[in-house]
């Protein structure tokens, strides 16, 4: 009943500043896993595809799977002349969007023969991003974020296995527990390309 929002204004429809919104909103939710790196001694350069090995579970017997790369700048970024930060966002620990992603985990393994989570049994999903070609600066963070919902971009699963979602009645909309596992049997993991340094220079 309170899904992950896709910006942290008020808005009617998709903006096109959502791409460029600071996402500690996202972060700061009891709802959303963040895996954030070391500050980073000298800059890291991601190339290529990014695959998400996540291993999840869900007490109900659907759920959708959204993973963000995120660039976290340092507590002393300087405000760049930007309309962002004219209205008051500030670029200080700023956590800015690279890549995004999601999954309808229904189609976890086929489009064309979707299937049900087993609940509470660990299940992998793989979630390829676009690919990358992104510097992360000295003194920045690398961090991804992975959540359940982003509305009103993915309308909310009912977290019931419904033939249709479009045709779920409410009754099939019902709380569920989603965990994502990151060790032993279940390592999830994020598979990304690193520029070698001086490379491409």
């Amino acid at each position: 009943a309170r899904p992950v929002p896709y910006t942290q204004d008020i808005a009617i429809g998709m903006t096109r500043e959502y791409m460029t919104d600071d996402q500690r909103f996202a972060s700061r939710r009891p709802d959303v896993v963040v895996y954030q790196s070391e500050v980073l001694e000298e800059d890291v350069t991601l190339v290529g595809p990014i695959v998400a090995e996540l291993w999840v579970s869900t007490s109900g017997t659907d759920s959708d799977w959204i993973v963000k790369l995120v660039d976290v700048l340092p507590p002393n970024a300087q405000d760049p002349p930007h309309p962002a930060f004219a209205r008051g966002m500030r670029a200080g620990g700023a956590q800015m969007m690279v890549r995004s992603e999601v999954i309808r985990g229904r189609f976890r393994n086929s489009h064309e023969f979707p299937e049900p989570f087993a609940p509470n049994q660990p299940t992998r999903v793989d979630l390829p991003l676009q690919d990358v070609l992104h510097t992360f600066k000295a003194g920045h963070r690398i961090m991804f974020q992975v959540q359940n919902s982003w509305f009103p971009l993915v309308d909310r699963n009912p977290q019931t296995y419904v033939d249709n979602i479009y045709l779920a009645d409410a009754s099939d909309f019902v709380p569920a527990t989603q965990r994502l596992y990151r060790s032993g049997d279940f390592p999830t993991r994020f598979r990304v390309g690193v520029l070698p340094q001086g490379a491409g220079g």
